[in-house]
């Protein structure tokens, strides 16, 4: 298991029949990665983002401000939040295996983020038999899970760790 870090998602990895519980771990760190504040020269203090009417000119406070689409130069079709949040998939927790394919059909240019997944407890016997099985084989398995608020398509690569 990933000691000292904790799991991004929780759920199950389904395949046929055949379920088991996962935790998905991000496999590459952003920790040793510098960051930058804005600071004011003058006083050496940090700088706050302030959003303004671009037409008055006049600071828009947090509570006045909403979520727009531009379908002309200067003309939007206001979103409503809870429009914005009816858009969101409902997750299941599950990552559902549609396809095995050999690894030598796999593209790279398609990945985004390295993650690695890890069994529960309980379900540490399916997922090894799957992680050999795919091992044996040669594949990949492409699975889809409603992952950080969007439905994803993701590749379960045979060398997971676990």
């Amino acid at each position: 298991m990933a000691s000292g870090h904790r799991a991004q998602w929780k759920g199950f990895l389904k395949f046929g029949e055949v379920s088991c519980g996962v935790a998905l771990y991000t496999a590459a760190s952003t920790t040793d990665r510098i960051t930058f504040n804005t600071i004011n020269k003058a006083s050496g203090n940090r700088v706050n983002r302030v959003f303004i009417d671009s037409e008055t000119e006049d600071p828009v406070p947090k509570e006045k401000q909403t979520k727009g689409f531009e379908i002309d130069n200067g003309q939007y079709i206001i979103i409503d939040p809870e429009e914005v949040a009816a858009t969101i998939p409902e997750s299941k927790k599950t990552l559902e295996v549609d396809a095995f394919i050999p690894c030598s059909e796999v593209d790279d240019v398609y990945f985004d983020k390295p993650y690695y997944l890890t069994p529960d407890k309980m379900g540490a016997d399916a997922f090894v038999a799957l992680r050999d099985g795919m091992k044996k084989s040669n594949v990949a398995a492409i699975a889809r899970a409603v992952l950080f608020r969007r439905v994803r398509t993701v590749q379960y690569d045979r060398m997971a760790k676990g």
